[in-house]
């Protein structure tokens, strides 16, 4: 069953979409079968495949828990009108000679707002999108996107937020999330531009939690023009694995720093990495660290350079 619907007057326009209805999964309990295959140009021959049901093998039957899906989806997306306009002049001008019905500007309508909503309901998962682009003493553009399931794999937010500001100089700020049972992640940036100066900075980071490995990341970077042109950025990293299976742990950590500053008369750039490894394989420790600095200063009259290496290692029995 579907419904379609569309409006438009003078404060909005929208249209409206629903489809609601089942899908029968009934030909995934077909059995397969598949004979042996000679790869073309070469001699690997695939397996054969007898009798593989792909509603019982790939755990399909315990995820649906029945072939029969019921489902709803519906879009809806509306723009609400602006009453402002642009008005743009007319370059038309004669001395002696004057058209009377000649319009002296254009009026051209000012964005409005514009939003659409996406949702889709099944047995499985529900998912619900929402966007929009707002042009208000700011033009702001805004996403939601998010999912509900019995599943926790399955359940995640996504959300994010854009603004640019027009007031005395011109800002964009953009904010990014992401939420999930096993990853999550936040991003933040910021661009300013005036008329004497620039500057910008990035915020990253995001965090993994699987059973094997847990690790932690942010990364931030800024810069600016105020007295002189600067960049400065730093990563660090840390992570923890421990695979029984493989009978293997490690955890460790990363970090990487850098400036950089620039004048008409000087040139400088300093860098420093560092990082260090513990863990073990089949019951053997080893560890290792690894340090490394890096500068270079350049101007009219001079050249200076240096660079730092340190590293150590560590096995068990083997070497130390």
């Amino acid at each position: 069953h579907q419904n379609f619907s569309a409006g438009n007057n003078e404060n909005s326009a929208e249209a409206h979409i629903g489809i609601n209805g089942e899908a029968n999964l009934d030909f995934l309990n077909i059995p397969l079968t598949i004979p042996e295959m000679t790869l073309p140009y070469t001699t690997f021959t695939t397996p054969q495949v007898k009798e593989f049901s792909l509603w019982e093998k790939t755990g399909l039957k315990d995820f649906l828990k029945t072939t029969k899906q019921s489902f709803d989806l519906s879009v809806k997306a509306q723009y609400k009108k602006n009453k402002d306009k642009h008005i743009i002049p007319i370059p038309f001008y004669t001395k002696d000679f004057q058209v009377l019905s000649t319009p002296n500007d254009i009026f051209i309508p000012a964005m409005g707002n514009i939003t659409y909503d996406f949702s889709f309901k099944s047995g499985i998962i529900t998912l619900n999108t929402i966007v929009g682009l707002y042009n208000q003493s700011d033009i702001v553009a805004h996403f939601l996107t998010s999912s509900s399931s019995a599943t926790d794999a399955l359940q995640y937010k996504l959300e994010g937020t854009s603004s640019l500001t027009r007031k005395r100089d011109l800002k964009l700020a953009t904010a990014l999330s992401l939420s999930n049972k096993f990853v999550e992640g936040n991003h933040d940036s910021t661009i300013s531009l005036t008329k004497k100066n620039m500057e910008a900075s990035v915020t990253t980071s995001a965090k993994v939690q699987i059973p094997i490995l847990r690790m932690n990341f942010k990364q931030e970077l800024n810069g600016n023009t105020k007295s002189k042109p600067t960049v400065s950025a730093s990563i660090e990293l840390t992570y923890d694995l421990n695979s029984p299976e493989r009978y293997s742990t490690a955890t460790g950590t990363v970090s990487h720093k850098f400036n950089l500053e620039s004048l008409t008369s000087y040139f400088s750039i300093e860098s420093s990495t560092k990082g260090d490894i513990k863990g073990s394989v089949f019951s053997r420790e080893y560890s290792g660290t690894i340090a490394s600095e890096a500068s270079t200063y350049l101007n009219s009259k001079s050249t200076r350079s240096s660079v730092k290496l340190q590293g150590a290692s560590k096995v068990d029995d083997i070497w130390n």
